[in-house]
């Protein structure tokens, strides 16, 4: 059977029609350590869990004018007219997380990336560059964390562009040079109007400039805000290396969220610390937020005559 030349015609405007090239801003959230959810409270709760966890950033989405595109697994994936509305919703999606009592006692925690820029609509899904590099920003951050780019920071009212901080440059897959990654800085608020006067400009101004001071076998180093991890290990790459037969490979970790440096242990004997006001704290598979100053030891229990002693020391500004 011929086709008229007619139809032939409509059907390819019409095919064209539904591929509309726009300007959005798109957003991914997704769930932090859903495989422990998994292996520790079984498929039924566990699933249980992600979908109330989806619920709410779905929630979000719409409450700032997003539209959810697809949800794959234990990640969202929305759509924002523009940038400002996508950052209101990631601060709100890490806050909605905080207030809901049931997911707040189980410290369940999303890390979310987003980019600007133009994006191709076709039916319910969007493609473009646009997609992969929001996707990239979301592999780049950690739990907590809100991380975007420098170009969709340009976006950003001033108020809101002020919320946010650079984390230096970055390669970003299918781009020829690098791009700076910035993270937006949110807190336990109910609007970033608040962050922006009074007590939270001195708490801003307190996440910017923290600091941690390592000093191990005499030598000292300090840590600053990073997206990229501290790492503490028997392994030539780790950033601190601890060559002792108890230390594992990859022991520990430093990572810098909301503010805090947190110690998060990926070993098989543990991490020991000591504080200041004389606590002693175990820590294996687990995290810990380092506060003030106090002794860290890798594998083993902190004793006075122990050469690989990790002495830390917590500042602001």
């Amino acid at each position: 059977m011929k086709l008229k030349l007619g139809s032939l015609i409509a059907g390819l405007t019409d095919r064209g029609a539904a591929h509309q090239q726009v300007a959005a801003t798109v957003l991914f959230a997704d769930i932090c350590g859903s495989t422990r959810l998994f292996e520790r409270y079984g498929d039924v709760r566990a699933r249980q869990i992600e979908t109330r966890v989806l619920d709410a950033l779905t929630a979000e989405t719409r409450a700032h004018g997003g539209e959810v595109i697809k949800t794959i697994g234990d990640e969202i994936m929305s759509r924002f007219p523009d940038a400002e509305s996508a950052v209101r919703a990631a601060c709100e999606m890490h806050q909605a997380l905080k207030d809901d009592p049931e997911l707040a006692q189980l410290n369940i925690a999303v890390k979310i990336g987003l980019h600007h820029g133009p994006v191709l609509v076709e039916k319910n899904d969007v493609f473009g560059d646009a997609v992969n590099v929001a996707a990239r920003m979301v592999s780049l951050a950690k739990a907590d964390q809100i991380i975007t780019n420098r170009e969709t920071v340009g976006y950003l009212s001033t108020d809101v562009a002020r919320m946010t901080r650079s984390l230096g440059q970055s390669q970003v897959r299918g781009k020829q040079e690098e791009i700076e990654i910035c993270e937006v800085i949110w807190h336990d608020t109910t609007s970033l109007t608040q962050m922006a006067t009074g007590q939270h400009q001195e708490e801003l101004r307190n996440l910017l400039f923290a600091r941690l001071v390592l000093e191990y076998r005499g030598q000292k180093q300090e840590l600053t805000p990073s997206a990229q991890a501290f790492t503490m290990g028997r392994g030539e790459r780790s950033s601190l290396v601890v060559d002792r037969e108890l230390v594992s490979r990859s022991h520990a970790d430093i990572e810098f969220r909301q503010g805090k440096f947190i110690l998060v242990d990926h070993s098989t004997n543990g991490t020991y610390l000591l504080l200041e006001n004389g606590a002693r704290y175990f820590v294996r598979r687990e995290e810990f937020t380092l506060h003030d100053r106090g002794i860290i030891c890798l594998g083993q229990a902190v004793t006075n005559n122990n050469p690989d002693l990790i002495h830390y020391q917590c500042a602001h500004g």
